[in-house]
């Protein structure tokens, strides 16, 4: 007997098994931010909700930020923005800084269904600590096969001027010096506000020097051409050709959002518009390399840079595209910078949890504005894909107390769309009118 399966059909089943397949394994997702001089201050306080609208639409698994001032402000940023947005996660150990007499500090933040925290440390450096962070990822194995991620964040000397440059590279060294203290084939990722103005600068090239003990990689390799061999100082003798201050690295800029401070709630920030990429995370070799815990290809990103925004501010309603005119609003008003984020995935899965099947729509699954479901479990966040496996949207839910979940849909196309949660058996199918 011959069977006719319609085209809407066989997607719903490859959307089923794309969600049973993901099972087997755990993506993290990195996210690395300045957060501009954050504190317990007002100016802090009212920017705030920015920072709830970033990370709603990011949705990491680790951040790690720079720029924060004190252990009350990190506490705020904590209750206030972090755990509306995911309350599984933690906040690390809040160290003073311990090196120089700079008063910012770094700090990491960690969704513990990911990720167990083992332990913590503080590498002195010029100017500002080397915060190192021991996680175990949170599999089913964990105890009799722990993968372990070893994560460091730190904040360079700004500014240009050999002594600066100086002043980055003896960082970088502190940082290569350390990892002799952890096992070579140790997976790392090393972030932060780096401030390098070329990847010819002697810091990024001691960083990325494969003779160190563990040989680090920057995950998109687009460094800026060589400075050519002929004598020339070409930090003296400024030719953006060599530098990543030029329109052929737009897309992956990160500072500064803005062009101009007036009229932000914290009107600290650098201005110039997007010219400059300050912020990195880099990570070892071995993640190009590992066949059960590596980087995620082509995931590395500059969040809120559309790639047509060189030397303007990021809100500009000329710099649209994949990210969202709300979402650079956020950014700008947040910080001076944008964020990175890269992924990586393990072949092993997280600590099991229980796949909810008692989920229903609350009246009809037609809809055009919002849908309603209920839930006798909870439910943290809901994907929603075309009938061809695109992705349109992330919703974080904040569950009620009888578990009733709204989900905003006016702003998506008239379609057919599916509901997709890694703890569903299968995906809800609604349809937007």
């Amino acid at each position: 007997m011959k069977y006719n399966i319609s085209k809407e059909t066989t997607i719903f089943l490859l959307l089923i098994l794309f969600v049973n397949v993901n099972y087997g394994q755990t993506r993290i997702k990195a996210m690395m931010y300045n957060i501009l001089n954050y504190s317990d201050s007002e100016v802090s306080q009212n920017k705030t909700p920015f920072l709830s609208t970033i990370l709603n639409e990011v949705n990491p698994d680790l951040l790690m930020v720079c720029e924060v001032v004190d252990e009350i402000g990190s506490d705020y940023l904590f209750e206030n923005a972090i755990i509306p947005f995911n309350e599984d996660f933690e906040k690390a150990p809040f160290e003073e800084n311990q090196s120089g007499n700079y008063s910012l500090q770094q700090m990491v933040y960690f969704n513990t269904k990911k990720l167990i925290l083992e332990d913590t440390r503080v590498i002195t450096a010029d100017t500002r600590d080397i915060n190192q962070y021991t996680f175990k990822i949170n599999t089913e194995n964990s105890d009799t096969n722990p993968i372990i991620l070893q994560v460091f964040v730190t904040h360079l000397k700004a500014s240009t001027g050999y002594n600066n440059r100086q002043r980055r590279l003896n960082s970088i060294q502190s940082f290569v010096s350390f990892t002799n203290n952890i096992e070579n084939d140790s997976h790392v990722l090393f972030a932060g506000d780096f401030n390098f103005y070329t990847s010819n600068e002697e810091g990024y090239q001691h960083l990325i020097d494969d003779r160190n003990p563990i040989v680090m990689l920057d995950p998109i390799d687009r460094p800026a051409p060589n400075f050519p061999d002929d004598n020339v100082d070409y930090y003296e003798n400024y030719n953006s050709t060599y530098f990543w201050n030029n329109s052929t690295f737009a897309d992956i800029h990160s500072q500064s959002t803005r062009t101009s401070n007036n009229g932000f709630i914290d009107d600290s920030g650098s201005t110039g518009g997007l010219d400059d990429r300050f912020d990195f995370i880099m990570m070892s070799k071995n993640f190009n390399t590992s066949s059960n815990f590596y980087y995620v290809e082509d995931s590395y990103r500059v969040i809120g840079n559309n790639g047509n925004c060189y030397n303007s501010f990021i809100s500009n309603e000329n710099c649209s595209g994949v990210f969202s005119q709300t979402l650079r609003n956020a950014l700008i008003e947040f910080s001076d910078h944008l964020p990175v984020v890269m992924e990586i995935e393990t072949l092993e899965n997280t600590l099991q949890t229980t796949l909810v099947d008692e989920i229903n729509f609350v009246g009809s699954n037609v809809t055009e504005g919002y849908l309603e479901i209920r839930s006798k479990e909870s439910i943290d966040n809901f994907k929603i894909y075309t009938i061809t496996g695109q992705l349109v949207k992330v919703k974080f839910i904040k569950n009620t107390s009888d578990n009733s979940i709204s989900i905003d849909v006016k702003h998506i196309s008239k379609g057919i769309y599916y509901l997709i949660h890694q703890k569903l058996k299968k995906p809800l199918k609604f349809i937007k009118i």
